[in-house]
């Protein structure tokens, strides 16, 4: 029988971790017998008072089962919350730190655990800063902090085993899997790597302008916004892709011909008209927001040239991301958005993308998705090869529930990372589906260079970053 796995939930209150992802499938490890206990949730959120929740009977079944101690970091300087952190470490004798709080604080989560060995399964993005859509110096850190990252997970692990991963759906998903495949098998077969590729992302989130204040992990307090939330799973899926079939790419030029903040969208007939129909016709005003609010981005584009030996250019790739488009949003300003118990994505939230791949002459590959958060997923591939080197030229498949319904879940990747930081094997059909810290080098820092471009979007500063690909 493996040791028990002891686990610090960070962010547990939330609708993510309470309710969607982690605290069911820590529920079903221990139903199947499997030992891991949650021994303390770190969340400014009284969890108790959070369980209460209609919709939160995930979180309300882990605290009566496992009675976690609750840490509220509220407050708490950087020294004092480590102090906390550490007494209840010495108590509980944590192998997992789950993080599932706003981005802006992982790094400090990340290091603390890190630093004592203890693994970490971390939701995305790993590392953002706070106010980096705006303050240059604070973008910057981005990447320099993944780098120290790094450095002190080589030092834990020269004591013994310490993993570091991220519960990516997109690395786990049948669909995607399937295309990462379809792409492998030209670049390996033909040495063809992926020669252009366009990923355009409609969120349709729609908030009324007082709502920008609202929202925890989604929430543009920080100075931070679209970039560091959904977009991070299409950076991730954009890098994988270009890391599997780099063809001639050495090297990768990113710039960032557009950007639209908060304050620039919230001038526009756009942010107030379906909100004027929501209000049965009325005239909606503009709240004064705070600075930081009003620089986080909403809509952006970058550009990434694909640069071979001698800065040759071998193709583009570009994403395209629009916060404000079509939502199904229908209803007001709900009394319990006040104390930010509502998640905004029964507000009317999008999934919608359209991602065009083409590996030179040999392949394309078109993806179509159009759908509602919180509804069954349905995801349209569609393939063609010269008919040189196959002999059925055109494919087309529907993934049904697509998300849901893959073979490997998030929540299988947790149950992984729990069996790993027991000392387990993780289970064959997740290990390989797992991103682990080194897997995001290029997705990182692809992330830190689109936020160093927008913080700096209209100064010399902003004319371009180079990354070099890894060989």
């Amino acid at each position: 029988m493996a040791r028990t796995t002891t686990v610090l939930l960070v962010g547990g209150s939330g609708h993510w971790a309470g309710r969607e992802n982690h605290a069911p499938a820590l529920l079903e490890m221990k139903q199947s017998g499997w030992p891991v206990r949650t021994a303390a949730i770190c969340d400014p959120r009284d969890p108790e008072k959070r369980s209460l929740d209609d919709d939160m009977a995930p979180l309300r079944d882990l605290l009566r089962v496992d009675s976690p101690e609750w840490i509220n970091p509220d407050g708490l300087t950087r020294a004092e919350l480590t102090a906390a952190l550490d007494r209840a470490h010495a108590t509980n004798q944590f192998s997992l730190v789950i993080i599932a709080c706003n981005p802006v604080h992982h790094y400090d989560y990340l290091l603390w655990a890190i630093s004592r060995g203890i693994s970490v399964l971390c939701d995305k993005p790993m590392l953002v800063t706070e106010g980096a859509a705006h303050d240059p110096a604070a973008a910057e850190r981005i990447t320099v902090d993944y780098t120290e990252l790094g450095r002190a997970l080589t030092q834990a692990r020269a004591s013994g085993p310490c993993h570091l991963a991220m519960p990516l759906r997109r690395r786990a998903n049948d669909t995607y899997r399937s295309i990462a495949a379809d792409i492998t098998e030209i670049q390996r077969a033909h040495g063809q790597g992926i020669t252009s590729m366009q990923l355009i992302k409609n969120g349709g989130l729609f908030r009324l302008p007082e709502e920008y204040l609202f929202g925890d992990a989604h929430g543009y307090r920080s100075g931070v916004g679209a970039l560091s939330f959904s977009s991070y799973h299409y950076i991730d899926l954009l890098a994988w892709y270009l890391e599997l079939a780099p063809g001639e790419a050495v090297a990768l030029r990113v710039t960032n011909p557009y950007v639209r903040r908060v304050g620039e969208f919230l001038r526009t007939r756009q942010a107030t008209a379906l909100a004027g129909l929501i209000n049965g016709g009325s005239t909606v005003s503009i709240p004064d927001l705070p600075p930081e609010v009003l620089a986080a981005e909403a809509d952006f584009v970058f550009q990434i040239e694909l640069l071979g030996e001698g800065s040759q250019k071998a193709g583009l790739v570009t994403y395209t991301c629009h916060s404000n488009t079509y939502s199904h949003r229908s209803v007001g300003l709900q009394e319990f958005d006040r104390t930010d118990r509502q998640p905004f994505r029964e507000k009317g939230r999008m999934s919608q993308f359209t991602l065009d791949i083409n590996q030179g002459s040999l392949q394309h590959i078109g993806v179509f998705k159009n759908d509602v958060v919180g509804e069954d997923y349905r995801i349209r591939v569609q393939r063609r090869r010269n008919p040189i080197v196959t002999e059925e030229t055109y494919t087309e498949e529907v993934f049904q529930n697509a998300h849901a319904g893959s073979s490997v879940t998030p929540q299988d990747v947790l149950r992984a990372m729990v069996r790993l930081a027991s000392g387990e094997a993780a289970p064959a059909q997740v290990a390989d589906r797992i991103s682990f810290y080194e897997d995001q080098r290029l997705s990182h820092h692809l992330f830190g260079s689109f936020y160093e471009l927008i913080a700096t979007h209209g100064n010399s500063d902003s004319r371009e970053r180079v990354i070099e690909m890894a060989r």
